[in-house]
């Protein structure tokens, strides 16, 4: 498989589960917080990153509350700080073009900086475009819902794609 990770690890997740809707958070988008059961897949997601082993040398996450809330979760774990960054921000008041823009810069300056293990806090429709952009160099309309669910991690590194599931109850 040929990936676009310019050899760069990547550990992406999702931030905590933060509503129950089937349509959205409608005009919590800005605000809406982990919600109390979303808390432990993240602490089981964190404790699985914090013994791992590996470290990452860039973390960053959305500035929405929601992924700071659950990057503060990991960083409590692990000792790793998350810094906010607007491109891995929900998709609000944007077009599908913009968004995919938005995202391949991101990728763009990561893969130009000095930095090998990434780990990415950030939405759905972000996840979405950051996998099919690093799998198969293409992000389209039909790939918007290709994400992973709150409490899973999507790991792409050297010439795998794996996801790693906290979200049941072991």
């Amino acid at each position: 498989m040929t990936l676009f990770t310019n050899g760069k690890a990547w550990t992406i997740f999702r931030h905590g589960l933060a509503t129950h809707s089937k349509t959205g958070y409608g005009d919590q988008i800005w605000t809406a917080q982990v919600l109390p059961e979303g808390i432990p897949p993240i602490q089981r997601l964190a404790g699985f990153l914090q013994h791992e082993g590996t470290r990452p040398d860039m973390a960053a996450c959305s500035e929405l509350l929601r992924c700071r809330q659950t990057a503060a979760i990991v960083t409590a774990a692990t000792g790793v700080a998350f810094t906010p960054d607007a491109r891995l921000n929900e998709q609000i008041d944007e077009t599908f073009d913009q968004v995919r823009e938005r995202v391949r810069g991101f990728i763009a300056a990561v893969n130009a900086s000095p930095h090998q293990s990434i780990w990415v806090c950030t939405h759905g429709a972000i996840i979405a475009a950051l996998k099919n952009l690093l799998t198969v160099g293409l992000f389209t309309p039909s790939d918007a819902l290709d994400y992973t669910k709150p409490g899973e991690i999507l790991r792409i590194a050297g010439d795998r794609v794996e996801i790693f599931r906290f979200n049941d109850v072991v």
